[in-house]
């Protein structure tokens, strides 16, 4: 194998759940919040690729701890109610991975509750280790604690990593800790968004099988 250890995304990466799950489930918290604010897919994914949903939560909607409330309670139900469709190949090539020894880690804005019913639910492989949105602040993406935490538990070297990612900022926290980037680029989005991902990253992947190749090529 090229890598030793897969550091995955998971929404929009492994799994359809922009479009099936969280711009819906968006459209529907803003219905309640801020009633009659538009919201287009391709705001909504700006938004997410350049800010983040916390920054987009506090900085552009301004949100009060109440509303964030009322917001998480929506989400939550709709993450609990709604599997989204995993991504052709992902169960193959993430069983192929694990199989041949890699190390499997997931660093995502969702929670490891979610994250864990979803692998269940498509019949992936568990990953050995996730960081994400139960985690502070500042040790989420695009914090490179999560690079730290697999180099401690793991015995891992940067070189030996590679993140798979269709947000910019999992490319930021790569780029910051010196590991290479695999550009998901399968999920809808912007153009203008694909464009810049793709001269940013170190490899683009336009389906899981090109993403099985930089893997074991």
């Amino acid at each position: 194998m090229r890598y030793k250890c897969l550091i995955t995304d998971h929404d929009d990466t492994l799994l359809d759940s922009t479009v099936e799950i969280h711009y819906p489930c968006m459209v529907e918290c803003l219905d309640v919040l801020r009633p009659g604010t538009p919201l287009s897919f391709d705001e909504f994914a700006h938004y997410n690729f350049d800010l983040g949903f916390h920054a987009y939560a506090t900085d552009v909607l301004h949100l009060t701890p109440e509303e964030k409330q009322k917001q998480a309670a929506i989400w939550h139900e709709w993450v609990q109610t709604h599997h989204a469709s995993f991504f052709p190949h992902v169960k193959h090539v993430l069983t192929r991975f694990k199989e041949a020894g890699g190390i499997l880690v997931v660093s995502s804005h969702n929670e490891e509750q979610h994250i864990l019913a979803d692998f269940k639910e498509a019949g992936c492989p568990a990953p050995d280790a996730i960081y994400g949105w139960d985690l502070d602040i500042e040790k989420r993406k695009p914090a490179v604690y999560t690079i730290e935490q697999i180099e401690q538990q793991f015995g891992i070297a940067r070189e030996e990593m590679v993140m798979l990612d269709d947000m910019k900022i999992g490319y930021n926290m790569c780029s910051a800790a010196g590991v290479d980037f695999i550009f998901a680029d399968w999920a809808r989005k912007p153009d203008t968004l694909r464009r810049e991902m793709r001269q940013l990253a170190t490899y683009t992947a336009e389906n899981f099988l090109e993403v099985e190749n930089i893997l074991f090529g």
